[in-house]
């Protein structure tokens, strides 16, 4: 299938925060717990895996769409959307046909409608940094493999770039920042699946004109929704990863 990207030119206040999120993981009460933390004026991303892991995918993506969230896909969006293959022996804890099952048509839709990979092109609105148009780009694994780790520790001499901007990724569930010669990468944690060994839930604050990043963690009741996922029959071992410290 051919990849997907999405081109938006947005003009922002100097004060407006990027809302960086990603890997969600059906886990509504995680999501609601950040955007709680979000105010007026921010521009919310989500760089992929919405859905997969926990059990409240249309709760999820309903949100997103209601609050026009730039989203890309995920690894575990495609494998529920048939557009990636997964090893059948980690159906139990991926949940990926319970997903597909649980997922209303219009959700499943606008989830199949996202692109792969996103670049965003932001100006400043007042004029104020007096700077070029700030480029943040958006991909999951990496640019190049929605499946590719890029841990704190990977190797990233392939994302070196002579052009300033940011790179916005997901799936390793563990925060990060580096630089590959002008380009900041970061990732902002996992929402819905914190492996970092820090319950809650994971975001990161951008103001992409300063270039001052706040990583934050959202607090939520993982004790009371873990007895809700173990109610609905979800693995264990991703019931127990959610409190993990």
């Amino acid at each position: 299938m051919k990849e997907s990207t999405l081109t938006r030119h947005l003009t922002i206040s100097d004060k407006s925060a990027l809302i960086l999120m990603a890997d969600v993981h059906s886990n509504r009460v995680a999501l609601e717990a950040v955007l709680a933390e979000t105010e007026a004026g921010d521009v919310l991303i989500c760089a992929g895996d919405l859905t997969g892991y926990y059990t409240e995918p249309n709760e999820v993506c309903e949100r997103l769409r209601e609050l026009s969230v730039i989203c890309i896909k995920g690894n575990h969006d495609k494998y529920v959307l048939g557009e990636l293959d997964y090893p059948a022996s980690r159906e139990e804890k991926y949940r990926v046909l319970a997903n597909r099952q649980a997922l209303s048509v219009e959700n499943r839709d606008w989830l199949a409608g996202l692109p792969d990979t996103a670049t965003l092109v932001l100006t400043d609105k007042s004029g104020a940094t007096n700077a070029d148009p700030v480029v943040v780009r958006v991909a999951h694994g990496s640019p190049r493999d929605v499946e590719e780790y890029v841990y704190p520790d990977t190797s990233i001499d392939f994302l070196t770039s002579d052009e300033p901007g940011f790179l916005v990724l997901g799936h390793t569930h563990h925060p990060m920042s580096r630089q590959a010669g002008a380009l900041n990468v970061i990732n902002p944690g996992s929402v819905g699946q914190v492996r970092d060994r820090k319950p809650g839930a994971s975001f990161a604050s951008l103001l992409p004109f300063s270039g001052k990043l706040d990583f934050r963690r959202a607090a939520y009741d993982v004790g009371a929704y873990q007895h809700h996922l173990t109610q609905e029959g979800v693995h264990s071992s991703m019931v127990q990863i959610l409190s993990r410290s």
